[in-house]
């Protein structure tokens, strides 16, 4: 049969069908989305869709008040810093130190200490301490002086933080904290009485200081005194913290911060404040260079006075000259603080406290650290001033083993347990008296019978050494050989190279290195010891090494003798015993792990509190190791550097100035553990003791101590006589 013809344009029904059925094949096998078209971007950037934003259009208030400054002045300082360092730079560089809150910016630490202190700051520079607390470097204007903002705003600061008071009793307590240090404590100075306070007792160390922390102001009286006058009835209605005044020679001691610093870097890089001469420091306004070209930076112009203001100045003037004549500060007036020795500053911050014309000078130790001729001098120049009317009254603290002054007429004695024994010099301890100047004048010592020692090998040997500062010679041409199980007392006046010479010793002085031919430490060139191994090797206690000892709260007794065994500051070790001499850790349980051990206890068994402690039953050695550091008084802080000095059995040990601040119990029991038969040192140890006081050498002539003189940067061997 002929198809069907349909006209043109026209589809049956069948092939309709076929076509759908056709493009459903099609889609099943190949999808819908084969030739689906993409949207082509020409940016990076995806934007969400605008939305609509009100406005906000709140119907009631969210807050009653405003909020208080969140960065007030309270806020910005947390509270001043009084360590050894921060002191240093109150004296010496007219700047506070702060810690500050870790927001507060430098414009904020202004303002604050503009409102608290009222005094003005010409720079603030700050640091992130490691434990994370910011500190501020606060320098005053020239106008202002840092040491007066610190003893009068700081201490009415610290007076008044003070926790709640004691109940009254018959005669005022001294508070320290919440429990009475000094009891009973009854005591009247009338003018023409010369006082000298003692401590007496092997644990009244810091009943002292407690007892001048009284009179300064920051150790509250209970109750008390009575009005009208006060604790000054004298002063009527002056400012005590204008006219008493106090300068104590303690080293840095407890609560005075965890700061670190390091003490060898006088010897490195001169920095700009180290350039600041004594002059400079001291006396800024009475000194004042001839010639404007001098030191430009203090020449400021006259002020026009008046006459009264002109005989003031005129009197200061005289004064000035005649303290510094005295203490034989002239030739040192013009030379950096970085180059005088500790003795010579201290007797520059006297001449300086005279100067501030106080009613009331309190000197606490005064002749710590001096030498023969100066302690001498000092008590010739008190002794004048105490003749005349308008010098202020001076009260001298002295430790129980020290001399007093011929005419020391009155004397407040402290006891263990804190009660007040004031009265008459002869009344108080009538059997105690020693003479004033019982002590190392260079010369030659009592005639006792001479044992001279076995030595053994060479430990030092120095020929030649010569250490100076461009044409300003400190040590010249030192000859000197230090042998095994030798005993050495080194002497010489303050500034004659004492620390200079120990530096060299311990390798932290860096011309050390340039004398490495003529230097010789343990039959090696110092240029061939690394200086942590050779701080192995020597045991040491200086007046720099326990201000700049870390006193973190966590370090406990323990810790602090453990790294003697190093020879640094940080515990180390499982047992804190330190690390082997690679820098691994001990083999758990070694021969080597246990000797330190035992040795920590040994020593604390001959040096412990059981020694020298008024109630050893109730601080027993355990007790003791596992007090913190920072918390002990400053006598037992030198027993633990002592300590720490001898318990590695080091083979050369240095102390220099090593019993201060101990009572006289501490002494003794050093003293004992050091000669020969104590066990503190063996015949394979050579010991130099540096002390101006020969009562302080362990060792006589009998159990042949050997004395070495620093004169003038020569060094000679005086006692005994060289072969």
């Amino acid at each position: 049969m002929a198809p069907t013809k349909t006209p043109k344009g026209k589809t049956t029904k069948a092939s309709d069908k076929d076509a759908k059925a056709k493009a459903a094949k099609k889609a099943a096998l190949h999808g819908t989305h084969a030739h689906a078209a993409r949207k082509v971007r020409y940016s990076v950037s995806f934007h969400r869709p605008k939305t609509l934003r009100l406005p906000r259009n709140p119907q009631y208030q969210r807050k009653s008040i405003p909020h208080a400054p969140r960065m007030d002045q309270f806020r910005t300082i947390v509270s001043p810093l009084n360590t050894e360092s921060a002191m240093k730079k109150i004296e010496e560089h007219n700047t506070l130190v702060f810690i500050t809150d870790i927001r507060a910016n430098k414009r904020q630490i202004k303002d604050a200490v503009k409102k608290l202190y009222d005094v003005q700051a010409a720079k603030v520079n700050t640091l992130i301490r490691p434990d994370g607390k910011k500190k501020a470097y606060v320098r005053l204007t020239a106008d202002h002086d840092a040491l007066d903002v610190a003893n009068k705003g700081l201490a009415k600061e610290f007076r008044a933080g003070a926790p709640g008071l004691h109940p009254p009793n018959q005669r005022p307590p001294v508070c320290d904290g919440q429990d009475p240090v000094l009891r009973d404590v009854s005591w009247t100075v009338n003018p023409d009485e010369a006082w000298a306070v003692v401590s007496d007792g092997a644990a009244s160390s810091h009943l002292k200081p407690a007892l001048f922390g009284a009179l300064m102001g920051t150790h509250r009286i209970t109750p008390p005194p009575p009005p009208p006058g006060g604790l000054f009835p004298f002063l009527q209605d002056a400012d005590p913290h204008k006219y008493v005044q106090m300068v104590t020679f303690a080293h840095r001691g407890r609560g005075s911060g965890d700061g670190f610093h390091d003490f060898t870097a006088r010897y490195g890089a001169m920095r700009e404040e180290d350039k600041r001469t004594l002059r400079e420091t001291f006396f800024p306004d009475i000194a004042r260079p001839f010639h404007e070209l001098a030191i430009p930076d203090f020449h400021r112009p006259e002020k026009i006075l008046d006459e009264a203001d002109e005989a003031a100045k005129a009197r200061k003037r005289e004064m000035f000259e005649m303290l510094t004549e005295w203490l034989q500060l002239t030739r040192l007036l013009d030379l950096p603080m970085v180059a005088l020795s500790n003795g010579q500053t201290r007797r520059a911050r006297i001449a300086k406290a005279f100067l501030e014309n106080p009613r009331l000078l309190l000197l606490d130790e005064p002749l710590t650290g001096l030498d023969y001729k100066s302690r001498g001098i000092l008590l010739a120049l008190l002794q004048e001033l105490k003749r005349q009317e308008d010098s202020p009254h001076v009260i001298m603290g002295f430790r129980a083993q020290d001399p007093l002054p011929d005419w020391t007429t009155h004397v407040a004695l402290i006891k263990d347990g804190g009660s007040v024994h004031a009265g008459k010099k002869e009344d108080v301890f009538p059997s105690r008296f020693t003479p004033a100047m019982s002590q190392v004048s260079g010369g030659s010592s009592p005639e006792f019978q001479y044992r001279r020692r076995k030595h053994g090998n060479p430990l030092v040997d120095m020929k030649g050494v010569t250490v100076q500062y461009g044409p300003r010679q400190v040590l010249s041409s030192i000859q000197w050989t230090i042998h095994a199980n030798s005993r050495w007392h080194l002497i010489g006046e303050n500034g004659a190279g004492k620390t200079t010479l120990l530096a060299l010793l311990t390798g932290e002085h860096p011309q050390s290195y340039t004398q490495s031919s003529k230097l010789h430490l343990f039959d090696r060139e110092r240029a061939r010891w690394a200086t942590p191994m050779l701080h192995r090797r020597i045991g040491r206690v200086s007046p720099e090494l326990f201000n700049a000892f870390p006193r973190r709260h966590t370090l406990t007794v323990w810790d602090a003798i453990g790294t003697g065994f190093d020879g640094g500051f940080v515990p180390k070790g499982k047992h804190r015993v330190g690390v082997a001499a690679d820098g691994t850790d001990l083999a758990p349980g070694s021969q080597e792990e246990e000797w330190r051990v035992h040795r920590m206890h040994e020593v604390m068994r001959a040096l412990g509190p059981r020694r020298w402690h008024t109630h050893p039953d109730q601080m027993t050695e355990e007790k003791f190791f596992a007090a913190p550091f920072p918390t002990l008084t400053h006598g037992e802080q030198s027993m633990v550097l002592l300590m720490r000095a001898l318990v590695g059995a080091p083979p050369l040990v240095l102390l220099d100035e090593a019993w201060a601040g101990m009572d006289k119990a501490m002494v003794l029991a050093a003293h004992e553990y050091l000669r020969d038969g104590g066990g503190g040192l063996t015949d394979e140890q050579a010991c130099i003791v540096v002390s101006h006081w020969e009562e302080e050498v362990p060792w006589g002539p009998e159990q042949g101590v050997q004395r070495f003189r620093l004169d003038g940067g020569k060094g000679e061997q005086i006692s005994p006589e060289p072969k």
